[in-house]
């Protein structure tokens, strides 16, 4: 059978005015995980990231640990793009919209990160909610089916048998809960634990797709466990 590995990106630069580029330790990482895949002999055919800076860094990375020199081309694919954190928290919050109120208001938080995760929460809650959607870029529902779509393609593409996707822990999320049937709170809560720079392993032949393993990190723990972050 095929195989598709869906790859969270590293640590981005949280707290940072550009979130989107990897931080140092994401870097790290990233390197450790492709040299955990070459201990594995992982190899793939075909390399695609979504559209951020972090799909694309980590990808670097990553083929930089696995140390092969016929890596092919990577590729761009929008439709495994994380959706608009940044706009999500805007409508929930407008007050905090720009960096530097967000900035203020975590310095004032006695843990910012998990002042963060609560307000993030509470923001993704209202977006998922489907009531607000005229509020939207994206909605939730087109979210999920554009990342649904980019998955369909894949498992009816016969020329490649070992796929990387580099991507983030929404659309893994959302690939996950159409396979295993979660229901929209499920997806979410499953999203909070995909640790950066983990894969995720479908199966697939004849169109029909199935879960392998989810959210791997071994490779990270057996490295330095302090390599371990969820942001």
């Amino acid at each position: 059978m095929a195989s598709i590995y869906l790859i969270r990106h590293g640590q981005a630069s949280f707290g940072q005015a550009n979130y989107d580029a990897l931080s140092e330790l994401g870097k790290r990482q990233s390197r450790v995980m492709g040299e955990g895949m070459a201990k594995r002999q992982v190899r793939f055919d075909r390399i695609i990231h979504g559209g951020l800076v972090r799909h694309q860094e980590t990808a670097e990375h990553c083929i930089e640990g696995i140390d092969y020199p016929s890596a092919p081309a990577m590729e761009i694919d929008e439709r495994f793009s994380e959706y608009n954190h940044q706009e999500v928290i805007a409508r929930h919050k407008p007050e905090l919209a720009c960096h530097q109120s967000m900035a203020e208001y975590l310095a004032q938080q006695s843990s910012p990160r998990k002042a963060f995760q609560a307000l993030f929460a509470e923001a993704i809650g209202r977006w998922v909610s489907g009531d607000f959607d005229h509020e939207y870029g994206e909605s939730w529902q087109s979210f999920q089916r554009r990342c649904g779509a980019g998955l369909n393609d894949l498992i009816h593409d016969s020329d490649h048998r070992h796929i990387a996707i580099f991507t983030s822990g929404g659309p893994i999320s959302i690939i996950l809960q159409h396979l295993l049937n979660l229901n929209n709170e499920q997806a979410v809560e499953m999203s909070w634990s995909i640790v950066n720079a983990s894969v995720t392993r479908l199966l697939f032949k004849s169109g029909r797709v199935s879960l392998s393993y989810l959210n791997d990190y071994g490779y990270l723990e057996q490295t330095n466990p302090d390599l371990v972050t969820y942001r």
